[in-house]
């Protein structure tokens, strides 16, 4: 005869069974905010990435826990995240790579809110994908209203000189991408430039992205990693005066 008895139901200890959280009777504001500690990354900007896997493929499950749920997730994730428009990292830089705005479904892009254009890799020789056209959606993007354009290097300092095409090439392709971009964000209204501190804001790349982007009234702001700020001569231009000499005015 076994010594082995099943257990008897009142032998566990009763664990109480909890009704499920009513989540999405919260204010919708609560609900944005709790989903924004759920689905936002240490990693701000998303771009194609190998450590994407780590990093937000899990946040996406929850895309899948009803479609009231997911529709209100995936605007959160969109819209909170800035989206580079051209890949950086070396893996994706195949010209059969497509970029990562192109991969989403119009519903997505619809729901970003701020795109980077990141301006410095492959500086002598841009990475075929990085073009616009039709297939990057951008036209879809009617929530985008900040565009940030991030440079890394300027080609035109004479640091470059002997490994550059030459002194303008960079300039020339970096103003007319950063042109094309403009033109097909429907509801584009603020540019903010940033850069790392070896670029020169006075330098030939920064004065042709400022001169196309005014062109295309775009209002333009300044990132925190250099704290550009508007120099005298504009200030004094907004308040419409004119600097007459760097020692005084009239």
């Amino acid at each position: 005869m076994s010594n082995l008895e099943e257990p008897s139901e009142s032998s566990h200890d009763s664990v109480p069974t909890l009704p499920p959280f009513p989540f999405l009777d919260l204010p919708s504001e609560l609900r944005s905010k709790i989903l924004s500690y759920l689905l936002c990354t240490d990693r701000r900007t998303i771009d194609l990435d190998p450590a994407n896997h780590r990093t937000s493929t899990a946040r996406l499950h929850l895309f899948l826990v009803s479609k009231r749920f997911g529709y209100e997730a995936y605007h959160v994730f969109y819209a909170r995240h800035t989206f580079r428009i051209f890949q950086t990292h070396g893996r994706f830089l195949g010209k059969r790579t497509e970029p990562l705005i192109a991969r989403l479904p119009p519903y997505y892009r619809r729901a970003l809110t701020s795109l980077e254009l990141r301006l410095g890799p492959g500086w002598s020789d841009p990475p075929k994908p990085w073009y616009v056209s039709d297939r990057l959606g951008l036209e879809d993007c009617t929530a985008v209203r900040t565009l940030r354009v991030f440079v890394e290097v300027d080609p035109s300092s004479p640091v470059f000189k002997g490994f550059r095409l030459n002194r303008h090439f960079f300039t020339n392709f970096s103003g007319a991408l950063l042109q094309d971009v403009m033109e097909r964000l429907p509801a584009l209204e603020t540019v903010e430039f940033d850069a790392y501190p070896s670029v020169d804001r006075d330098g030939a790349l920064m004065t042709r992205l400022l001169e196309v982007t005014k062109k295309a009234d775009m209002r333009i702001a300044w990132g925190l990693q250099r704290e550009w700020g508007d120099s005298l001569a504009d200030e004094l231009e907004k308040a419409g005066l004119k600097a007459r000499k760097a020692r005084g005015f009239d």
